[in-house]
């Protein structure tokens, strides 16, 4: 990161643009969501929930079928961007007499800083992943794991779909795992219309996970695939996920606020396509950016009193939704003829 060189104090503006450069810590979600900016704090959503319909063959001399009323039925919805603000301080303790690492030189106040905007980056970067985690499975919850801040099927007025699989306990013909999974697949690519998703992932639960990926239909498929992966030394794939019947699920047992992300026994199935996962960035609320194109991060670096330091802070404003919250697909795993504790 090309900065810093005091007393020059960066703008907020140059500051920003070094900020979005540093690279971001690998995070799981934010590969599938476009990022679009917006000049609003705000986003409103023009929601369609329309359906196709058969158009019958007929003399090309006669005037079009109407629709009679069978489109698509339109409504707004305006939801508020989060304000993910964090900051810290440099002050000259932090520089003074400090040994730069693996040197035997004084650390330089830009190291200091620096590095301290990487942790700031960093941490706010974890909690819009957390959102993203979120609205994939159609629910935003703020840091405490527990404040909603928006429910999507609420927003745009419907029920999620759910569905039960049953792991059935003894040998049988019939597969009842791929029969869900085929059943989820179907519901998603219903509900996705004209706009067909490009793969499907699911997020689980420990439980859940355990029980797929143990179970005697998919074992020699998971082992299979296990004995090819390579990563150094480290077998541990249950974050990177394991594709079976066209799915990727990647266990996500994350504690956030004392609420685990994803229930034990569930799985949160979603499609991945074309601005199926959006993420808006709204402007930060400095003076600088008011009705400014929003970008992902802001950063800037104010002089404090006397000499005393220099006051950081770094942002994002983002709104992360799922632009198709009928097609996520709740799925509650259980043991056929066993008693569930």
């Amino acid at each position: 990161m090309p900065m810093l060189n005091h007393p020059d104090l960066f703008t907020p503006v140059e500051l920003t643009e070094a900020v979005n450069k540093l690279p971001l810590m690998p995070l799981r979600m934010r590969g599938i969501f476009a990022q679009k900016s917006v000049r609003t704090t705000s986003v409103a959503l023009d929601i369609r929930q329309g359906r196709l319909i058969l158009v019958s063959h007929q003399d090309r001399r006669d005037p079009p079928q109407e629709m009679h009323g069978r489109g698509s039925k339109a409504g707004t919805k305006i939801l508020q961007a989060a304000h993910l603000p964090l900051a810290d301080t440099v002050s000259p303790d932090d520089i003074q007499d400090v040994r730069g690492f693996g040197t035997t030189e004084p650390v330089s106040a830009a190291t200091v800083v620096n590095d301290k905007m990487v942790d700031l980056k960093n941490s706010v970067g974890m909690t819009a992943e957390f959102h993203r985690l979120g609205a994939a499975q159609g629910i935003i919850y703020d840091a405490d794991g527990k404040t909603v801040l928006h429910n999507l099927f609420d927003v745009f007025g419907i029920k999620q779909k759910k569905l039960r699989l049953v792991f059935p306990k003894n040998n049988t013909k019939f597969d009842p795992i791929t029969k869900i999974i085929l059943d989820a697949k179907r519901w998603a690519e219903q509900k996705l219309g004209g706009n067909p998703a490009q793969r499907f992932e699911a997020l689980v639960g420990s439980n859940f996970y355990d029980m797929l990926t143990g179970h005697e239909l998919v074992r020699d498929a998971f082992n299979m695939w296990n004995a090819n992966q390579s990563n150094f030394g480290d077998h541990d794939f249950r974050k990177r996920g394991f594709t079976y019947a066209g799915v990727t699920w990647m266990e996500a047992s994350e504690v956030v606020g004392g609420r685990l992300m994803v229930e034990p026994r569930k799985a949160h199935f979603y499609p991945v396509g074309v601005d199926v996962f959006i993420q808006y960035n709204a402007p930060a609320n400095w003076i600088e950016t008011v009705n400014t194109m929003g970008n992902e991060f802001y950063a800037r670096m104010d002089e404090r009193k006397k000499g005393r330091g220099y006051d950081l802070e770094v942002q994002s404003n983002p709104l992360t939704i799922c632009t198709y919250p009928e097609a996520l697909v709740e799925i509650e795993a259980g043991f056929d003829n066993v008693t569930e504790s």
